[in-house]
């Protein structure tokens, strides 16, 4: 082995890469700043989470009281997702970008969806309002 190889070799010994886990992570909270910063709300409103290939924003106890309006802001919320998912090869899997918005009544407590609007990959890779 030579004096390289084993310089890199223990660099990675106490500089280890992220795994792919540590990656995504990193990108959902990046991915939750994004969208605090763009709609103006408190960043314990926004819940970013991932299950299989759905990643779903959740907007916790929002004021918006119509679907016109939650509509309008999920419109926002979409495109600022499917960025972000187009510049993280970690998120190629995803298909659905969902808004959702529920009411809690305390903090990690019972969750009650209000309404949820979806954004569905398309065939050129970015993401479309899905009208239901």
């Amino acid at each position: 082995m030579t004096t390289a190889s084993t310089a890199l070799l223990s660099l990675s010994l106490i500089w280890p890469m992220p795994t792919e886990a540590q990656t995504q992570d990193s990108s959902v909270q990046d991915i939750h700043a994004a969208i605090v910063q763009a709609i103006g709300v408190e960043p314990s409103s926004v819940e970013v989470s991932i299950k299989s290939s759905v990643l779903t924003v959740s907007r916790v106890n929002s004021n918006l009281s119509d679907h016109g309006a939650r509509n309008g802001e999920a419109s926002r919320i979409g495109p600022i997702v499917s960025f972000a998912l187009g510049t993280h090869p970690e998120f190629k899997n995803i298909h659905t970008i969902r808004v959702q918005y529920v009411a809690r009544l305390k903090p990690n407590g019972a969750t009650k969806i209000v309404d949820t609007v979806d954004f569905r990959k398309a065939p050129d890779g970015g993401f479309v309002f899905h009208a239901t």
